[in-house]
């Protein structure tokens, strides 16, 4: 492995990802079907701003009762040590609930979702390459090139296709 592109120290690391990288598959296949039921709720309650509360209200019960059943103690105390940027997932989360259901509404979850990749994909290249928001560095090469461009080719396939 080079210094540009960290990999696994041993090769039974992949083994240990496996279910990782399973649940964020399934996370990454049920977000259409978040677009869906957040629009869905938008609409019966007349308010995009109600249905992504509803949304992180429920989630956030979720994560209640999971950090109640949890093993392991978080350290409470060294959040006090977290940059301030680091308590902004829930502002950035909240953006992209509304976002979603708006584009949702009037795109089709498909043509929404073609576009948060895109944007997921070039944002996280982005930080990769940079190392920002405390990330390890990793970057840009043409290997990692190739592949960004092949997605964002498909996704401009998908996108053409849509009117």
């Amino acid at each position: 492995m080079t210094s540009s592109s960290p990999g696994p120290a041993s090769p039974f690391s992949h083994v240990r990802l496996a279910g990782p990288l399973l649940l964020l598959i399934a996370a990454g296949a049920l977000l259409p079907g978040q677009f869906a039921v957040n629009t869905a709720l938008a609409r019966q309650v007349g308010s995009v701003v109600l249905a992504g509360t509803v949304s992180y209200g429920v989630g956030s019960l979720l994560l209640l009762l999971l950090l109640g059943l949890g093993r392991a103690t978080p350290d409470w105390a060294a959040g006090r040590r977290a940059p301030a940027w680091a308590w902004l997932g829930g502002v950035v989360g909240s953006a992209y609930v509304v976002g979603s259901v708006v584009l949702t509404r009037e795109l089709g979850a498909g043509l929404a979702t073609t576009l948060v990749i895109a944007a997921q994909l070039l944002t996280a290249l982005l930080l990769d390459h940079f190392g920002w928001l405390g990330l390890t560095r990793r970057p840009l090469n043409r290997r990692r090139t190739a592949a960004a461009l092949l997605a964002l080719a498909g996704l401009a396939l998908r996108l053409w296709g849509t009117r």
